[in-house]
């Protein structure tokens, strides 16, 4: 596979934990270092961080998530891909559906085992209804 493969198949092991509920999964797409910046929320740092954040929230809600990318590009160790998302949840509890769309950067970091690595994750929403 050529790197950008590599960094797609990243991204899509994240969608796939948080739409099955793994959240192991998807910390297992992270880099140690990772950022992740979501409009209109505290910044997460870290992986301890991350699992903090949508530990709950897997706890809380079912997920169906897409990425439709834009623009990747690799840059020797570092990847960039820019692209639109969305995400919609149900909660487990009360049945109750929301969820959103909008632009997401995402940069990955290759590892000296050649993985690619989430390091950096910023979005903005064209619409707000957030689990």
């Amino acid at each position: 596979m050529s790197d950008i493969d590599d960094v797609k198949h990243a991204v899509n092991e994240w969608l796939q934990g948080l739409d099955s509920g793994d959240l192991e999964r998807m910390i297992a797409t992270c880099d140690p270092e990772v950022v992740i910046c979501n409009e209109r929320q505290q910044t997460t740092v870290g992986i301890q961080a991350v699992r903090d954040k949508y530990g709950p929230r897997i706890d809380a809600n079912t997920f169906k998530s897409t990425y439709d990318i834009e623009h990747i590009r690799v840059y020797g160790d570092m990847a960039m891909m820019i692209g639109r998302f969305t995400v919609a949840f149900t909660s487990k509890e009360s049945g109750q559906q929301g969820g959103g769309e909008g632009r997401l950067t995402l940069c990955y970091r290759r590892h000296e085992d050649g993985s690619w690595k989430l390091i950096l994750d910023v979005d903005n929403n064209d619409h707000r209804d957030a689990a």
